[in-house]
């Protein structure tokens, strides 16, 4: 593709194809095009700046109301302005943004000076920080305030404490003497923080990891003495070794109280475990057939296959067919039973 082509689909209104042209060239004559697309890229600057009021208003038209909804704080006129006012590379990466998000992400880095355009670090299966299955468990008291040894939390404190304890209890914390249905160290818990008898507000209390800086996002906030306050957030927890799990600090005295609801762990998988549930001994009368019913799996076991029995040496019975329902049988004797049994091969699926 020719530098003059490029440049007149861009003045026709076609930014995004042509950014995606310069990207992805066809197969033929792969090295030339590739050479103008490399050429092209500071050519499709130019027909930014050259086309700039245009490629605004596209931009506008199609995001300027989502955005002016959403919770960013600009206005479709602001918007404006500061597309104006962006350096070509940005406003060629709004063009391809994509999503509103995608636009926010390009408006916040033209601000700060920030690369335009990010690339997420490939996630790992497995990975013990990213790669996390969520478990819900019983809500649950792992801190109580108010009858553990330190009391309240004072103003400005900063005190730390343990969201898990696999092989422990919460009494030291003042909350429940299990583990909390716990039984791993996890990378984050779902966790209800209650403030209450606090001191004057307006106030608030941050919680974050154990041996981690103090995040500039508070948990929940307060207005006046006395009130009850609650809110539930993800929690995450310090990971590598750590003694405590996570630190909280509030700007008033007040009393805290911490419920665990789940807990967020890498996933475990486990073995395939398989067993045989063999049924009662069925008798099949003579001369008929009979449908010997598989036996019932236990709960979390799945049927996965079926056995089908009969007695040795009884020549005047055999097996018709087996289904979804168990084993069909048929004796062919006019005056002897022939007994007959049903196994269901039961197997739990792998994983936590």
């Amino acid at each position: 593709m020719s530098t003059g082509s490029l440049l007149r689909r861009i003045s026709a209104g076609g930014c995004v194809a042509a950014f995606a042209a310069i990207v992805v060239a066809p197969s033929v004559g792969l090295a030339q095009e590739t050479s103008d697309a490399l050429r092209a890229v500071p050519s499709a600057l130019l027909a930014i700046d050259q086309n700039r009021s245009t490629v605004v208003e596209r931009i506008v038209t199609e995001w300027g109301r989502d955005l002016a909804a959403s919770s960013a704080g600009i206005s479709i006129e602001q918007l404006r302005s500061m597309l104006h006012g962006m350096r070509a590379d940005y406003l060629l990466a709004a063009t391809v943004s994509g999503s509103l998000e995608g636009l926010r992400s390009v408006v916040a880095a033209s601000v700060v000076g920030t690369t335009p355009v990010k690339r997420e670090s490939a996630k790992r299966l497995g990975d013990a920080a990213s790669d996390l299955v969520y478990t819900p468990v019983t809500p649950c008291r792992i801190v109580d305030t108010r009858y553990a040894g330190a009391g309240p939390l004072l103003a400005g404190q900063a005190r730390s404490y343990i969201a898990a304890n696999p092989t422990g209890s919460f009494a030291g914390q003042g909350g429940d003497g299990t583990n909390c249905g716990i039984p791993v160290k996890p990378a984050a818990v779902l966790a209800n923080f209650i403030v209450f008898g606090n001191g004057a507000g307006p106030a608030f209390l941050t919680a974050w990891p154990y041996n981690r800086p103090m995040p500039n996002a508070s948990t929940l906030n307060w207005n006046s003495a006395g009130q009850q306050v609650a809110n539930a957030i993800i929690l995450p927890l310090c990971q590598g070794g750590c003694t405590l799990d996570f630190t909280a600090m509030a700007t008033s005295p007040t009393e805290i109280v911490v419920d665990v609801m789940g807990y967020f762990a890498a996933p475990v998988a486990t073995p395939v475990q398989c067993n045989d549930v063999v049924g009662p001994i069925t008798a099949i009368p003579a001369s008929s057939d009979t449908v010997v019913v598989l036996p019932g799996c236990a709960a979390g076991f799945t049927r996965t296959g079926a056995k089908c029995s009969g007695t040795a040496n009884v020549p005047a019975g055999y097996l018709v067919e087996v289904n979804s329902t168990g084993c069909v049988f048929r004796n062919l004797s006019a005056a002897v039973p022939y007994n007959a049994t049903a196994v269901s091969t039961c197997c739990q699926v792998p994983g936590r």
